[in-house]
């Protein structure tokens, strides 16, 4: 029997009025969770929400009530694992009615799994508003883990989600997402309900979704790529500056934020593929490499999650490897050369800072990734700034151009060889960022330019 298929977006709702108001809205799963209520009002409940479910196409889940839903005519309901204790598991199998089992560890997915449950509620993701729970938040890493091991029987995460969360708890491995107090107390529960359908509409159908091009990539599909225009010659690191890895894929994969990547790195070293390499993902906006104005076409775009200089902590160790690894494979599968490993400032300087000064480039040199240079002092040398004027000003420019900046040889240290200079800084010289083109800069500099001109 094939596997049963649920719409990535599971709604809970606390009374049937709720879904005269929202399965309008485009709702297709919903479950009826109502509480301490005697047998004839939770039979009208049940039969109320059973009624508007049929008209509008959708399917019904009945909480706890195990015995009405089979005698209002019910085909679906869920049970917690004190609701198992006393349920007839055979008598429901025998009506035709599917079972979902809430668990929370692993001896309760094990009993779950054992009644062959039509599918299991992993629970709570995150920290929930509408109960107290004994367990910690699961965390999205825990989801992959469960779905690898329970196989085509669905899993839906449930527990403090957001359509963000939503949609990175599908990315982690949930088939669906369950959402009862975003929605219920939202202000606005049918606009709030639309947000959900929208986020959770490429887990629909397969909608935009794609094979991976790299092994250890899962897809969460963003819709926003185009055409091609060059051939692949670069690869752009990014973070993602912001708080969380929720936030970052839900504007990388929302239509109207107009920016993706084709690779999203989290903190744990999980890696998800939004873009394939063969379409031209928007991740380097208004940008310039080494004569190349399109480099959203001619380059493949990581983001890295990390709040860039909101909190410029370490990345992980977990999450360079795992950066370290994808950037290895794509260099090698497009034949990317060291030095068009990039960071967003080197194509885009005074516009991107990212990934910052804080971001460990000899650790992906060390693993054959990218260019690092020795650093040293050059006794004697000048420092040349903003303002200064001169043929060490345009020899450096020279120099900054040469290897790929976007710079002019005017012989003037104008705003655009300041910022530059910082983005050379960030990348190959981090120890000090000042736009400032003291001995140390230059002497790395011309290395780069002089080993460059060896490999041509």
């Amino acid at each position: 029997m094939a596997a049963l298929k649920l719409d990535p977006f599971y709604l809970i709702v606390d009374d049937a009025a709720w879904l005269t108001r929202l399965l309008p809205q485009g709702v297709k799963l919903v479950q009826l969770r109502v509480k301490d209520r005697d047998e004839p009002a939770a039979r009208a409940q049940i039969a109320a929400a059973r009624d508007i479910c049929a008209q509008y196409g959708a399917q019904l889940v009945v909480n706890d009530y195990w015995r009405l839903a089979i005698d209002e005519g019910c085909d679906f309901v869920h049970l917690g694992q004190g609701d198992l204790d006393g349920a007839d598991v055979a008598a429901l199998r025998r009506a035709g009615v599917r079972i979902g089992v809430s668990t929370h560890d692993e001896a309760e997915r094990d009993r779950a799994l054992s009644i062959a449950a039509d599918y299991v509620a992993l629970g709570p993701i995150y920290p929930t508003l509408l109960k107290q729970m004994e367990f910690a938040p699961q965390g999205l890493a825990r989801l992959g883990a469960w779905k690898a091991q329970i196989g085509e029987t669905p899993l839906v995460a449930i527990g403090g989600l957001t359509p963000e969360r939503a949609v990175a708890a599908l990315a982690a491995g949930a088939d669906s997402a369950c959402v009862v107090t975003d929605i219920l107390r939202s202000a606005a529960p049918e606009t709030r309900t639309h947000e959900w359908i929208s986020a959770t509409q490429p887990w629909r159908d397969g909608e935009g979704f794609f094979e991976p091009d790299y092994a250890g990539a899962r897809i969460c599909p963003s819709p926003n790529h185009g055409a091609r225009l060059r051939p692949i010659s670069s690869l752009v690191l990014h973070y993602t500056g912001m708080q969380t890895g929720e936030s970052a894929l839900a504007l990388l994969c929302n239509p109207r934020s107009e920016v993706s990547a084709h690779y999203v790195v989290e903190e744990d070293g999980r890696v998800l593929q939004l873009v394939p390499e063969s379409r031209r993902a928007w991740h380097a906006g208004i940008s310039f490499w080494a004569g190349e104005t399109d480099m959203n076409s001619a380059s493949i775009g990581i983001e890295i999650v990390h709040p860039g200089y909101l909190d410029p902590r370490p990345y992980p160790a977990a999450q360079i490897e795992a950066t370290a690894m994808l950037a290895r494979d794509i260099c090698q599968r497009h034949a990317i050369s060291a030095e068009r490993v990039l960071a967003h400032s080197d194509i885009a300087p005074g516009r991107k800072r990212d990934p910052g000064e804080f971001f460990p480039w000899e650790e992906l040199a060390r693993r054959g990734v990218g260019r690092i240079v020795e650093n040293a002092l050059s006794k004697g040398a000048t420092t040349v700034s903003l303002g200064d004027e001169g043929a060490k000003v345009a020899s450096l420019q020279r120099d900054l151009a040469a290897y790929g900046y976007g710079v002019e040889a005017t012989g003037v240290y104008d705003a655009q060889t300041v910022h530059a200079v910082e983005a050379f800084q960030r990348h190959f010289r981090r120890a000090k960022v000042d736009g400032r083109a003291d001995g140390e800069t230059r002497v790395a500099l011309a290395r780069l330019v002089a080993a460059l001109g060896e490999r041509v």
